[in-house]
């Protein structure tokens, strides 16, 4: 069985989600970065909710139809959606699923350089210093490889797909950001700074908080979501999860809290 990985969308979720956390950090009062940060659990808990919905939708679908020959199996769904995770994470993954777009032994090299890829853009839009931007390609490397998941059943569904149930304990990377940032970037060092000079030394610092906290991670609650695992090839019959789904699971990995 053939399969796709759409592994770009996946990093830049994550790493957009990161720029907005520290950008609400700049320049923002306590209150304000409280503020977002309530916004973004908002939008989380929300996610983490949609699985109850779909019960109903995996009752109909459980004993719906057997998989053809030549079709998936729900083996087939689940070992791809852990090679995604795994990929993401930690660069590699134990090679049982076919992937038809990463050549073999490349992929720490993706996983890198779709990092280094996100990171350049918001560093380009912040203007960050080179030292900057270097740290923060260091820290999401880590933070990636810290990263808590389990990967559960394959529901099939009625296209011959499968719905897979994903168990992520989002990191809590920013924890006590809203405290210590304030106390680390005073409004007499920003000002007289530029645009550009203001964002190196505030992206810095929530870095350097975030690193620490990765020496002893923090996790939030497990939260369930759930992605559909199809073909997303039909002309070369290549399987796999669309670029949609697999923001959901980008976006759960790390929370937002900077409590």
């Amino acid at each position: 069985m053939k399969n796709k990985l759409r592994l770009t969308a996946l990093l830049v979720a994550v790493a957009m989600l990161s720029v907005s956390v520290l950008t609400g950090c700049g320049g923002s009062s306590s209150g304000d970065t409280k503020k977002e940060a309530e916004q973004a659990a908002a939008v989380q808990e929300e996610q983490a909710e949609a699985p109850a919905e779909t019960e109903a939708v995996k009752e109909e679908t459980a004993a719906a139809e057997t998989p053809k020959t030549g079709a998936p199996t729900a083996e087939d769904a689940r070992a791809y959606v852990q090679a995604v995770l795994d990929i993401m994470c930690t660069g590699d993954y134990d090679h049982s699923v076919e992937l038809s777009d990463i050549p073999e032994g490349e992929e720490a090299q993706l996983r890198d350089s779709t990092i280094e890829s996100a990171v350049e853009s918001i560093a380009s839009d912040a203007g960050l210093s080179e030292e900057v931007k270097a740290d923060f390609t260091d820290v999401m490397r880590v933070a990636f490889s810290k990263a808590k998941y389990t990967v559960g059943e394959a529901v099939p569904t009625e296209d011959g797909g499968y719905d897979v149930t994903v168990t992520i304990e989002p990191l809590k990377m920013y924890a006590g950001a809203a405290d210590k940032l304030p106390e680390r970037v005073s409004q007499d060092e920003l000002a007289g700074l530029s645009e550009e000079e203001a964002n190196s030394l505030i992206y810095s610092k929530v870095i350097e908080i975030v690193r620490e906290n990765l020496e002893e991670p923090e996790y939030g609650e497990p939260q369930d979501i759930i992605v559909h695992y199809g073909i997303i090839d039909e002309q070369n019959n290549l399987w796999g999860v669309s670029e949609e789904e697999g923001e959901k699971l980008g976006a759960l990995l790390f929370s937002a809290d900077m409590e």
